[in-house]
């Protein structure tokens, strides 16, 4: 018996009271994080979270583009202009669009290698319909970025240039788009006028498609009664 402050404390008392507090230590051992493991769990989740985000963001279900052109599932641009649009003026005097993204990824000795979305689509569309029409380049732009129907011959551009003003996404799957351009022609004033150019996915890039019905003049023009039905996106 052990006798403290004038209270008597059986010796079997102790050891229990003793047990007690290494149990007590250990259960905090065990529940108490540490921190070593802590922050290689939570670096292990957000690598992880990471990862997932970049997987996301860098696949599509598209196959990418030739000539480094990417690809993209996104048809933003079905309702509104594409953001960051540069309009460029080539030698000849002809304005056309450029993306970062989009394309063209090439510019000579003709623009093409476009991003395999819609919106590569529209790019491609607006420059196969100004370099067609480019006394210039439209025989190589032709061999090189027209599937063509039976009845058309290829074209030998002319001087009458245009300004793109506008365009609507008439249709849309992963590799055909048909894309109705609206534009000003330089010597009938401000009036607009329309073309549909229907772009195909071969080989990589966005070709025109001409349909095997085709007269010799696929790209004929009609003149727009509603401007308001068109994205506005242009020089005009």
């Amino acid at each position: 018996m052990e006798k403290k402050s004038g209270v008597t404390i059986p010796r079997w008392g102790i050891g229990i009271i003793a047990g007690v507090g290494v149990l007590l230590v250990l259960i905090l051992i065990v529940l108490i994080p540490r921190g070593g493991s802590s922050s290689s769990a939570s670096s292990g989740s957000s690598a992880s979270a990471g990862s997932g985000q970049q997987l996301t963001h860098a696949t599509s279900s598209l196959a990418a583009g030739s000539c480094g052109a990417g690809a993209s599932d996104d048809e933003s641009v079905m309702d509104a202009a594409p953001k960051g649009t540069k309009w460029v003026t080539t030698d000849s005097g002809w304005t056309g669009p450029v993306s970062k993204t989009a394309g063209p990824i090439v510019d000579s000795p003709i623009r093409g290698c476009f991003e395999h979305s819609t919106e590569g689509a529209l790019y491609a569309a607006a420059w196969t319909l100004l370099q067609i029409s480019d006394p210039a380049v439209s025989k190589q732009a032709y061999a090189q970025y027209v599937v063509n129907g039976p009845a058309w011959e290829a074209p030998a551009g002319n001087d009458a240039k245009f300004q793109i003003a506008g365009y609507q996404i008439v249709s849309s799957s992963p590799d055909r788009v048909t894309v109705r351009i609206a534009m000003t022609l330089t010597e009938l004033g401000t009036d607009w006028y329309s073309a549909d150019v229907t772009m195909v996915w071969q080989d990589g890039d966005w070709r025109m498609r001409v349909p095997d019905s085709a007269s010799k003049n696929p790209l004929s023009m009609t003149q727009v009664s509603d401007t308001g039905k068109f994205i506005r996106w242009g020089t005009v």
